[in-house]
């Protein structure tokens, strides 16, 4: 695993320069809040290319698995990430002109490019809003019936009985 990766998107996209490694989830800051812990690692392929009208795009793929928090128990929810986008460069001199309909994954270009930061936004694009087990999958935290019996309301639940009978 190497340091962090910068590029010239303009001219890794003309050269058709590709670039593939490895990234530390610890490393992704910004994903850290959505995150049940910070292990693993996510392998991508960065790779330079024109389109079929000249336009420069950087093609990211992105492989692994993060572990995120389940909405439901709040326990660890194994979640495989398996991307690839087309990203359409986007320089001043365009202003924003080349894009169209279809090419709504841009991203701007940069003389100073960080490709972990890349492939963080796309992990995070990647996501789901409100991950959860799937029905019948989640560990509650702890037993039901033991909280029930220990709870302050099962306690004022007995009293009222007894004063009843």
């Amino acid at each position: 695993m190497s340091a962090r990766a910068i590029i010239d998107s303009l001219d890794f996209a003309r050269s058709g320069k590709e670039l593939s490694d490895e990234v530390p989830v610890s490393e992704l800051e910004r994903l850290a809040d959505s995150l049940y812990d910070r292990s693993g690692i996510l392998r991508y392929v960065l790779v330079g290319q024109t389109d079929g009208r000249q336009r420069l795009r950087l093609r990211l793929k992105v492989e692994g698995t993060i572990s995120l928090r389940c909405q439901r128990c709040l326990g660890r929810l194994p979640y495989p990430v398996a991307l690839e986008s087309r990203l359409l460069l986007l320089d001043d001199k365009a202003g924003g002109e080349e894009a169209e309909i279809e090419d709504l994954d841009a991203v701007a270009a940069d003389p100073e490019m960080d490709v972990w930061s890349l492939v963080e936004d796309e992990v995070l694009l990647a996501q789901p809003i409100a991950p959860r087990h799937s029905e019948g999958e989640c560990e509650t935290a702890v037993d039901t019936a033991k909280d029930r019996a220990a709870s302050p309301f099962a306690a004022l639940a007995g009293l009222k009985h007894k004063q009843v009978n």
